[in-house]
């Protein structure tokens, strides 16, 4: 038999010594690959382990809020509308508005805004604060903290404490309170605020530098 024949033969039966050691070979590199892509996959687990660790512990403990029992309601951005008892609206906004349990009536508010026209055909006035709290049924706003009333006449008054009822249009306060206007510059120590917004009381002692009235 010939040497091809011999080749051909041993072909067939899978005995050919060359092509069994490439075959061989073959397998040798492949479960080399197939060992570098578990190890190269083990690695990439471990980077991820370790990234989320470093992540969990660089944050620390989270701080979560307690409750408060007192409170019932949080609001953000409320506005509260009425009228006065002549007719004209009134609008109340606030950054943060929270009614309390024990006064369902009530509302606890951040960074308060009144805004109120003295008369018909009037231009707004407003009145802004830090903190207060609004009673929705009697319509009174309590002012506390950087209390600032700013009139479409002209009128700017500063104080610490302000309670208005909205819809007799009067302002009291029992803290001192310093306002300028058309009269000149007046500092009392309490003060009422009366007729549609245009009466000044000064209570407890005052201080003014008056203009004359042309």
């Amino acid at each position: 038999m010939s040497t091809d024949a011999l080749h051909q033969k041993a072909d067939s039966l899978g005995l050919w010594e060359p092509r069994r050691t490439l075959t061989l070979e073959a397998a040798r590199k492949h479960s080399q690959r197939v060992r570098l892509m578990r190890l190269g996959l083990i690695i990439i687990a471990l980077m991820l382990v370790a990234a989320l660790i470093w992540e969990f512990t660089g944050r620390g403990t989270a701080d979560f809020p307690e409750d408060n029992p007192a409170e019932s309601v949080k609001m953000i951005n409320p506005r509260y509308s009425g009228r006065t008892d002549d007719g004209l609206p009134f609008y109340l906004t606030a950054k943060e508005a929270t009614r309390m349990t024990a006064d369902n009536n009530t509302v606890k508010l951040t960074n308060p805004v009144l805004e109120f026209f003295r008369e018909e055909n009037a231009s707004k006035s407003l009145v802004i604060a830090e903190s207060g709290t609004y009673n929705d049924v009697d319509k009174v706003l309590n002012l506390r903290t950087s209390v600032d009333l700013n009139t479409d006449d002209g009128y700017d008054c500063k104080t610490t404490h302000a309670r208005i009822y909205a819809k007799t249009k009067t302002i009291e306060g029992d803290e001192p309170i310093r306002c300028e206007g058309a009269f000149g510059t007046v500092n009392g120590n309490a003060y009422e605020i009366l007729d549609n917004y245009k009466t000044y009381v000064f209570k407890n002692g005052m201080s003014a530098v008056l203009e004359p009235d042309e």
